[in-house]
C-alpha cells in the first residue's frame, strides 16, 4: 500500500537520492522546484520499493509524477489501485516527450489523453555555449557583459553563504521595488526564493551572487542532476545594465571551476507566458524546449466528439467554438456572478498575462485536450450566442464525475439553468458512463433548487457546500460523501 507523506524539508531529503538520478531534463521533480512550488499544492511524497513518486494538485485536482527509481513498473500497479480506491483520477503531470511515449506504450496506462501549454515548458541550453557566449550569435550577450565591465568594473561573482542572508534580502525587497507591478505567481517566487536560499546546503543546491562594490545586485540558485545544471531563481536589479548575462554566464562558469569540468546541460525554468522573458530566453539559443504534458489516464472526455448538439427544454448545448471567446471572456470575468462558482480570476495563479478574448478560451481547450474535464457552451439554438456553461469534470478511476452550470445573469430566472443543468446530467450518464454528483454553496438557494429539480437528492454537507448525488448512483452516502471529499 501507498503511503504519501505531506510535504517538509526532511521529506524532500529522503527523496534526494531518487531525484539526482532523474534522467528528466525538466525541472518539475528537482529539489529546488518542489520546494519552491509546494505552496498551495498540497503536495504529498511517497517512496515504495526504492521508487519515488509525487502527488500534487493542479487544477484542483490530484495529480502524479511518473515513478523514478528501482521499479517504475510496479509503481504504476500500485498508483492505479490507489487512485481507484480513493476515488481519484489517474494523471501524470511534467510528462516529457520521453515520458509521454512510456505511457503511450503502455497497456495499463489506456486510454491517454494529454496536453502541454507552452507557457510552462523549460528552456534547456549548452553549459559550453553559456560559458562562453563564443560565436556570432552570441554578440548581443558579448556586448552587455562587456558593458557591465565598462560601468561598473570587472564583475565579482561568488558562492553565497548563510551570513549573506541579510544582503539577499535586502536585494530581493529593492527587486520587488523594481517590479511593483508584478503578478501573484511572481510575489510567490520571491517570497519562496528567500526561503529557498535558506535551506541550499540542506538539499545539496548552490546559490552565488553577484556584487557590485560590495553590494548583492544578483543571484542566483541551482542545482545539479546529472549531467545538467537546474537554475531555479535568477534575480537581478536591472538598474545595472548588462547585469543578466553577467550573472547567468558568471554562475555556469563558477559551477564549472567548482566542479572541476563542465556539465552538458542547462535548464532554465518556463517563462510562464511572459513576452518579455520569453523574448529574452529566446534570445539565449535554446537547443531545445522540455514541454511538460497533462496525461489523464482513462478520463471521460476520451468519448467526446469535437463536435456535439443536444437539446432539451429551452436550451441546446453544444461544444464551445472560437466564436464563443468574447462570451467565454464575459462568462468568466463577472465577479459578483462568479462568487458562488467558487472563481475569481482576480485570484487565480494560471493566469500569467494581461486578461483578454483568448484568455479563457485557451484554458479550457488545453484542459479538453488533457481529459481534465467536458466544457459545453449553453445556447437558445444551435446557431445561437453562448449564455452559459456547464462543465463535467472530477473524474475519478472509479466512475464518478461533478457536474457545474452557470448561466449569464441576463438569462437567469428563465429555467434556462435547470434545463442545462438536467440534459448535460442525461449526457454525462448515457454517453460518458458516469455517475454524477453535484454540489453547491449552502447560501446558494436557486442553485440548490435547479440542482434538485433535475432528480438530485442530498446527500452530505460541510462547512462550505452542500452535496447531492443523482439517484440512479449506487453505492452508500459514506462511501460516496468519501469520493466527494477526496475529488477536492
Amino acid at each position: 500500500m501507498l503511503i504519501f507523506e505531506p510535504f517538509s524539508v526532511s521529506a524532500l531529503q529522503k527523496a534526494l537520492p531518487y531525484i539526482k538520478s532523474n534522467p528528466s531534463l525538466c525541472s518539475d521533480l528537482s529539489a529546488g522546484y518542489l520546494f519552491m512550488w509546494h505552496k498551495g499544492a498540497d503536495m504529498q511524497l511517497c517512496v515504495w520499493n526504492d521508487t519515488f513518486v509525487v502527488r500534487r494538485s493542479i487544477g484542483e485536482q490530484p495529480v502524479f509524477s511518473y515513478p523514478i527509481g528501482a521499479d517504475p513498473s510496479g509503481m504504476i500497479d500500485e498508483l492505479t489501485e490507489y487512485a481507484y480506491k480513493n476515488h481519484l483520477p489517474l494523471r501524470f503531470f511534467a510528462a516529457d516527450d520521453n515520458t509521454l511515449d512510456k505511457i503511450r506504450e503502455d497497456k495499463r496506462l489506456q486510454p491517454a489523453m494529454w496536453a502541454y501549454d507552452r507557457r510552462w515548458s523549460d528552456y534547456i541550453y549548452s553549459f559550453e555555449e553559456a560559458m562562453t557566449f563564443r560565436g556570432k550569435k552570441y554578440n548581443g550577450q558579448r556586448n552587455h557583459i562587456n558593458k557591465f565591465k565598462k560601468l561598473y568594473g570587472e564583475p565579482v561573482i561568488r558562492f553565497l553563504k548563510a551570513d549573506d542572508q541579510s544582503k539577499v534580502k535586502t536585494m530581493l525587497n529593492e527587486y520587488m521595488a523594481e517590479h511593483r507591478d508584478g503578478q501573484a505567481l511572481e510575489r510567490m517566487e520571491i517570497e519562496q526564493a528567500s526561503k529557498l536560499f535558506d535551506i541550499c546546503d540542506s538539499l545539496g543546491l548552490y546559490a552565488a551572487g553577484l556584487f557590485v562594490e560590495e553590494k548583492l545586485a544578483a543571484f542566483s540558485i541551482g542545482e545539479i542532476v546529472g549531467d545538467m545544471l537546474l537554475i531555479h531563481v535568477e534575480k537581478a536589479l536591472t538598474r545595472y545594465e548588462g547585469i543578466y548575462p553577467t550573472m547567468y554566464s558568471g554562475f555556469v562558469r563558477l559551477i564549472s571551476n567548482h566542479l572541476g569540468h563542465p556539465l552538458a546541460f542547462i535548464t532554465r525554468e518556463d517563462d510562464s507566458g511572459d513576452p518579455g522573458l520569453r523574448t529574452s530566453k529566446m534570445q539565449y539559443h535554446p537547443i531545445a524546449m522540455a514541454n511538460k504534458h497533462l496525461v489523464h489516464i482513462g478520463s471521460p472526455a476520451s468519448k467526446m466528439k469535437s463536435k456535439v448538439s443536444f437539446s432539451h427544454g429551452g436550451v441546446v448545448l453544444t461544444e464551445i467554438r472560437e466564436s464563443d471567446r468574447q462570451a467565454y471572456l464575459t462568462l468568466n470575468t463577472d465577479i459578483e456572478n462568479n462568487k458562488y462558482w467558487g472563481y475569481d480570476y482576480r485570484e487565480d495563479m494560471s493566469i500569467t498575462e494581461p486578461v483578454n478574448e483568448n484568455t479563457f478560451y485557451d484554458s479550457v481547450m488545453y484542459d479538453m485536450r488533457a481529459g481534465n474535464s467536458v466544457n459545453l457552451a449553453v445556447r437558445l439554438s444551435d446557431d445561437g450566442e453562448m449564455i452559459g456553461e456547464v462543465i463535467i469534470w472530477n473524474f475519478t478511476s472509479d466512475g464518478s464525475a461533478e457536474l457545474g452550470c452557470r448561466v449569464l445573469p441576463e438569462y437567469q430566472g428563465n429555467g434556462y439553468g435547470k434545463d442545462a443543468f438536467g440534459t448535460a446530467a442525461d449526457f454525462a450518464a448515457r454517453t460518458l458512463n458516469v455517475k454524477i454528483w453535484a454540489r453547491c454553496y449552502r447560501e446558494n438557494t436557486p442553485s440548490y433548487r435547479m440542482i434538485t429539480a433535475n432528480g438530485f437528492t442530498p446527500l452530505c454537507e460541510d462547512e462550505t457546500f452542500c452535496y447531492f448525488k443523482k439517484c440512479a448512483i449506487e453505492g452508500s452516502k459514506l462511501t460516496l460523501c468519501a469520493a466527494v471529499s477526496h475529488s477536492n
